[in-house]
């Protein structure tokens, strides 16, 4: 078994490598929930064009790959080479993807050139002055910056034994995971509400993915996800596994709510978009 490693921030770039290990990077990818289906939607009928789409903090590719069948190229960036490989891995034999192992303030890209630039769950972890200048760089006149943020994999309302797993999910991020979240700019607490101004033009959407079917031990795994959950690792010296019985023993209350019954879940969302104007009269940085 692999002790999760914490790595730490790179000089002058906080876009640092949370997910550092192939385990980790896995253990992401498999239980974080899909990329929405409205973002998709969103991002084809406001984008300029279906040229290029960027996805920066590509993690594994979760959130750019179903783009590949609307743009003609999509890329992704994330500082993990963990995470990357394993975006190459599940994107293999799609021609029009890649990944790149790199910073978020120096894309490989050309000035531009980019139709869409779309961060998940990024705006909390980086320098949003420094990105924002790198985004302005890379996009396209009416090219559009989404970035989506997402609150917790809750229990759905309206089933027996949803008040008390949403308790104890509570309790594993506020008491377990205490002071472990990196949320210093309170973006995602706020839900994107307080994102300072790229552009003149920018719009704000709000919802909620519900009835999603799970079990108690989905729930389980994906709290294995969250970067805290990393630190946690770290502080303890735990491996995953390890981690995963700990949180295992406060979400069932040591097994009184079986791992395997059935749940629905909810999954809140919130989506800031802006776009470039066609001129450089209409900057807000």
């Amino acid at each position: 078994m692999t002790t999760v490693a914490q790595p730490s921030p790179p000089s002058g770039d906080t876009s640092y490598d949370l997910f550092s290990t192939k385990e980790a990077a896995e253990v992401y990818a498999t239980h974080q929930p899909p990329l929405a289906q409205r973002v998709v939607d969103t991002i084809l009928a406001q984008a300029p064009d279906r040229d290029l789409l960027v996805d920066i903090g590509c993690g594994s590719g979760s959130s750019s790959l179903p783009f590949v069948g609307h743009f003609t190229r999509v890329v992704g960036v994330d500082y993990s080479a963990a995470q990357c490989t394993l975006a190459r891995t599940r994107a293999d034999g799609v021609r029009n993807i890649s990944f790149h192992q790199g910073s978020l303030y120096a894309l490989p890209l050309s000035d531009s050139s980019v139709s869409c630039v779309l961060g998940v769950m990024v705006a909390q972890f980086v320098d949003l002055p420094t990105l924002y200048h790198e985004v302005d760089r890379v996009l396209k006149p009416g090219g559009i910056l989404v970035l989506l943020g997402k609150g917790s994999l809750l229990p759905a309302q309206g089933q027996g034994c949803t008040d008390e797993l949403t308790k104890r999910m509570i309790y594993v991020k506020t008491k377990v995971f205490k002071g472990l979240f990196h949320d210093r700019t309170h973006f995602n607490i706020l839900k994107y509400s307080n994102l300072p101004k790229l552009y003149e033009k920018q719009n704000r959407e709000e919802w909620s993915e519900t009835n999603t079917r799970s079990t108690v031990g989905g729930l389980v795994d994906y709290c294995l996800t969250w970067s805290a959950a990393l630190k946690y690792c770290t502080a303890h010296r735990l491996t995953y596994p390890e981690l995963r019985h700990v949180i295992s023993g406060h979400i069932t209350c040591g097994g009184s709510t079986p791992e395997d019954t059935v749940i629905h879940t909810s999954l809140e969302h919130f989506m800031w978009i802006t776009q470039k104007p066609l001129t450089s009269d209409d900057r807000a940085f």
